[in-house]
């Protein structure tokens, strides 16, 4: 066992105190268990949408719910920062930090890691919608928007479901 690898109930319980945003200036301070919290939510809501399985949509709620967990280690990278090189570099630390995780990352299919990474996005930009604050939020906003579409458009996703979500993401939007 690495000392870096999460084992403790007290440890994952740390991920409260793990901040999000640290570039970007927010009027209410987010932590990655909230985030996480939060993908989760659309997860369950917008698995559907997509037509997952039963099992599909278990792996994608889990995988939501625990999905920023090695950041308690190395903390929240900035999206405009994570280069392929730091996202190869932060995987190879993710896994020994926690192997249970890229376990489960393994197991799904292109359909759940798709909806995992889209409800990912999309909570970040529902964040900064309502939070953010000054003219670096709004780009970094409008750099997840588009993160977030060009991927959709890339996912085994049919047209039709790609068109549900982002209506659902609206319908979210428009109500926060």
């Amino acid at each position: 066992m690495s000392q870096l690898e999460l084992t403790t109930t007290a440890e994952f319980l740390r991920a409260s105190h793990i901040s999000r945003w640290g570039i970007v200036q927010v009027a209410v301070r987010q932590n990655i268990a909230e985030h996480m919290y939060r993908v989760w939510l659309l997860a369950r809501a917008w698995g559907p949408i997509v037509e997952l399985s039963p099992d599909q949509q278990f792996l994608a709620e889990q995988l939501a719910l625990m999905h920023d967990l090695p950041e308690i280690r190395t903390g929240d990278a900035p999206t405009p920062h994570k280069t392929t090189e730091l996202k190869e570099h932060l995987a190879q630390i993710e896994q020994r930090i926690y192997p249970e995780l890229r376990a489960l990352e393994e197991q799904a299919d292109k359909a759940t890691a798709a909806l995992v990474k889209h409800c990912d996005t999309a909570e970040s930009v529902l964040f900064l919608e309502v939070n953010g604050l000054g003219s670096h939020a709004q780009q970094v906003k409008q750099l997840l928007r588009q993160q977030m579409l060009d991927r959709l458009a890339l996912s085994p996703f049919s047209a039709d479901q790609q068109s549900k979500l982002i209506d659902a993401f609206h319908t979210t939007l428009h109500a926060t």
